[in-house]
């Protein structure tokens, strides 16, 4: 009687430890089925510097460093996309000069299903340029009068907005869904690789057309498509000199540029059953 007892004891117990071994497979495959690999295939790069003249005479590398750049791995994950990404500082016509662009088309992603969004990137100063000081944009255009409006424009770190976009984004005249994310690294970091994880709340959304902004929250845009997003170089507030002074700005100026040497790796992104 007491071995019997004990085998239907034993019968539940099992029945238990089975099934919480198929949840916890199931979930580990739930958790490897949301995760999706970016392709290398998927990025690519703009790029308004075809010559180092006119306006990007004063750049510091030779154009070719400018130009997107990649170096495969064993895996698509391995893969290492390098760029010198510039930000003017001056005119805001094409002041993010070039930029990182990845599609996302193949994931038919909407903006409730992104969980995360993940990668690493590294900072090389050695190549990079930050202009921090007034003095830098005043030696090249003495028309500048110094003043404090300048001085969020100017950062001793290297300022970054990675940017989610939706349907019409190549149409300034139609109405468009964007996403930013700003981010910021020091330059001479011990750390040389460092990671981003970019999750749904820290995403500032909102509608642009004709370059008017219209914030935007979340909730009210479950439905709508992600078809990719840009990485671009920044001043220290997203602005240039143009932005102070739009109806004095001169035709003739100097440009002066940030120019910030990264890579990046391990892009994928994360979605939400």
């Amino acid at each position: 009687m007491l071995n019997e007892l004990i085998v239907q004891m034993k019968i539940p117990c099992l029945f238990f430890v089975t099934l919480s071994i198929s949840l916890f497979s199931a979930a580990e495959t739930v958790t490897e089925t949301n995760k999706s690999i970016i392709k290398p295939s998927n990025v690519s790069s703009w790029n308004h510097i075809s010559q180092k003249q006119d306006v990007y005479a004063g750049l510091n590398q030779a154009s070719h460093r400018y130009q997107l750049k990649k170096k495969s791995g064993p895996s698509a994950t391995q893969t290492q996309f390098e760029l010198i990404l510039v930000k003017k500082l001056l005119d805001w016509h094409e002041q993010h000069s070039n930029g990182i662009e990845v599609s996302l088309k193949n994931l038919e992603l909407s903006v409730q299903q992104l969980k995360q969004l993940h990668f690493k990137i590294k900072l090389s100063s050695a190549d990079s340029i930050i202009t921090a000081k007034f003095e830098s944009l005043k030696r090249q255009n003495p028309w500048l009068e110094k003043s404090d409006k300048f001085n969020e424009l100017l950062s001793e770190q290297a300022h970054f907005t990675l940017i989610f976009y939706g349907e019409n984004h190549d149409n300034p005249k139609q109405k468009t869904l964007y996403g930013a994310y700003p981010f910021k690294l020091n330059f001479g970091s011990k750390q040389q690789w460092q990671t981003i994880d970019i999750s749904p709340e820290n995403i500032n959304y909102y509608w642009q057309q004709n370059y008017q902004e219209q914030p935007v929250a979340s909730e009210s845009i479950n439905t709508q498509m992600l078809k990719g997003f840009i990485l671009v170089a920044e001043s220290g507030n997203n602005k240039v000199v143009r932005n102070y002074m739009p109806n004095s700005f001169p035709k003739k100026h100097t440009e002066v540029f940030n120019e910030f040497d990264i890579a990046l790796t391990d892009l994928h992104i994360t979605l939400s059953p």
